[in-house]
């Protein structure tokens, strides 16, 4: 009964040290889970320069994309501007690994507002 007793809280003393190892503990170091740790994406409202309408950015990103960093960004941008013609600004958010950085679009280029 001891045995058993002593087993199981071992066990739940294990799984709690992993939880907190993954969960707070810095990307790359020992226990920690990576992959969540290096998970880059944004949001971002974009609208057309000249007309003012809102451009939808799923409307020209690979549909498997749903995390992207800052740098897919500003490709997208550029690519918006050179292959379509489109100027784009607009405002977001860049999620990193346990922060946040709000971005601004402004002539071309992704910048931190």
């Amino acid at each position: 009964m001891v045995n058993d007793i002593a087993a199981g809280v071992l066990a739940c003393g294990a799984v709690v040290w992993l939880v907190w190892r993954g969960f707070c503990t810095s990307p790359g170091s020992f226990g920690s889970w990576a992959m969540f740790s290096h998970i880059w994406a944004y949001r971002a409202r974009l609208y057309d320069v000249q007309d003012g309408r809102p451009v939808c950015p799923w409307e020209y990103e690979l549909r498997q994309d749903h995390f992207n960093s800052p740098d897919a960004l500003n490709s997208l941008v550029r690519y918006l501007d050179e292959v379509h013609g489109r100027r784009v600004a607009g405002e977001g958010v860049v999620l990193m690994p346990f922060d946040r950085m709000r971005i601004a679009v402004r002539n071309g280029r992704v910048v931190r507002a």
